[in-house]
């Protein structure tokens, strides 16, 4: 009788400890940040090992002069994220298509929350993504679905074509967030229906919704930073990035 009740103690704490390890799994260390401070820093120099980097079709690597490159030959959505998680931060980073078509689009993912290694199109994540023909987004995929929180907006602050530089910067504070362009406030077009749809039309305007200088959004609370690319046919693209640096928010 004393051995069936020890077996059944310890099929009940291993019950446990699964159920704990379940419950935990998805559970990570935020890192906290202070205000104006410098949290993290990335110059692909050194600390490349905090970098997920990846081969083939959708290439991700650290080149011999110290830039994050990522290369795709088809339309895709490869990217490279950091381990640290964060909830608020000020990132600065910048970007450069160095080669292949302008019907391109790169930028940062931010909040990313890989679930258990399923597919890209399963984790939760935003992006705010540029283009060398003058275009940017945010985008939000949570819960299986993508949404423009606001679509493609022409802006004259973005560095035209294949080898130019933009100075990307992402305010992450709670559920409030602003986006920059080479040191400019960008605004997006954001739907008056919270499950309307986006859109800005070649005539110029928000329709349907308001052009706001912040985006609020409570769906994903922390997650780790990465950088992103795209190539938006199917000709090939390679684009480099440098200089991450994350503050606390002022």
């Amino acid at each position: 009788m004393r051995r069936l009740l020890i077996v059944f103690i310890l099929v009940l704490l291993l019950g446990l400890a699964i159920a704990a390890s379940r419950l935990t799994a998805n559970l990570h260390y935020v890192v906290p940040v202070e205000a104006g401070q410098v949290a993290y820093v990335a110059t692909f120099d050194d600390f490349i090992n905090d970098w997920a980097l990846s081969t083939g079709r959708l290439k991700s690597f650290i080149t011999d002069t110290g830039t994050l490159r990522i290369e795709l030959n088809e339309s895709g959505f490869p990217f490279s994220q950091a381990k640290p998680y964060f909830a608020d931060f000020d990132l600065r980073v910048q970007g450069v298509a160095v080669d292949g078509s302008e019907a391109n689009a790169y930028g940062v993912i931010f909040r990313f929350q890989n679930k258990d290694n399923t597919a890209l199109a399963d984790d939760d994540f935003y992006v705010f993504e540029v283009s060398a023909d003058g275009y940017y987004r945010v985008l939000r995929s949570f819960n299986g679905t993508q949404k423009e929180l606001s679509t493609w907006i022409p802006s004259p602050v973005i560095n035209l074509h294949i080898g130019a530089v933009n100075y990307l910067r992402v305010l992450a504070k709670g559920d409030q967030f602003q986006f920059f362009i080479n040191n400019q406030l960008v605004q997006l077009c954001i739907p008056d229906d919270p499950e309307g749809e986006s859109t800005y039309p070649v005539t110029g305007e928000c329709v349907g919704g308001k052009m706001l200088d912040a985006l609020t959004d409570a769906s994903i609370p922390n997650g780790q930073i990465g950088l992103v690319a795209q190539s938006l046919d199917e000709d090939g693209i390679s684009v480099e990035f440098d200089n991450v640096v994350i503050y606390g928010p002022s």
